[in-house]
């Protein structure tokens, strides 16, 4: 009878301490785990803005790029491949999944898009990919123009459809997101019209709106606890 008895204690006992384990109570969580990772992430959630991590990449990729397109320094596309790459696609494809989780889908779509454009545009020039030797051999530096042209005929059109989605939206986005629609068609109708001159005002298109986007990374980075510089934003 004492072995019976005591069967139904260990198995009362299991009862009690396998659910206290696994649903983790608040008590017993902060007293094991001080630093949760359940509470750092909902502060840092609250406090997350990746925009400033976009607008930037997405600056200083288009300032390299307008200037190559404009031939006043370089006339070599491969010039931007590492910019593209390693802060273009990169910063913004982190900012796209960050405002993915903040649950922001307009800025999300559009980072996410803008992220594979650069990345598109660096394995393409990418002599590793094929791309270049191939477009030469079937048609030359005209055949090349056209695949970009092509490329970024596509992104006008995805960049215009974002602009008509940001009417509600201050004037600054509404100008950077104008500002790529004018910079990619540009660019579309001097890579497949083979106009030189489109190329070009494509290329001050993009040194334009790298002002603007760098302008708005500070606007929305320069805050009275980091910086006494504070820039209006409209």
């Amino acid at each position: 009878m004492s072995s019976i008895d005591q069967k139904p204690e260990v198995n009362h006992h299991e009862t009690i301490t396998i659910p206290t384990e696994s649903s983790y109570s608040e008590e017993r969580h902060i007293s094991q785990h001080p630093t949760s990772h359940p509470q750092i992430s909902s502060a840092a959630f609250m406090k997350l803005n990746p925009a400033p991590l976009g607008f930037g990449a997405f600056a200083l990729c288009a300032f390299v790029l307008g200037l190559y397109n404009t031939g006043l320094i370089t006339s070599l596309p491969q010039v931007a491949v590492g910019v593209a790459f390693g802060y273009g696609a990169m910063g913004q494809f982190i900012c796209g999944i960050c405002e993915l989780i903040i649950g922001n889908m307009f800025a999300a779509t559009t980072m996410l898009t803008y992220s594979g454009f650069f990345l598109t545009f660096g394995i393409m020039m990418v002599p590793g990919s094929g791309f270049l030797s191939a477009a030469i051999e079937n048609g030359g530096e005209a055949a090349v123009g056209k695949c970009i042209g092509l490329v970024e005929l596509g992104y006008a059109i995805a960049a215009f459809l974002f602009f008509l989605g940001a009417l509600r939206q201050p004037i600054l986005v509404r100008l950077v997101l104008l500002q790529v629609f004018l910079a990619f068609f540009f660019g579309a109708i001097g890579g497949l019209g083979g106009i030189v001159k489109m190329n070009i005002a494509s290329g001050w298109v993009s040194f334009t709106l790298s002002i603007t986007a760098w302008y708005v990374m500070c606007a929305l980075l320069f805050t009275p606890e980091s910086t006494m510089i504070k820039l209006p934003f409209f």
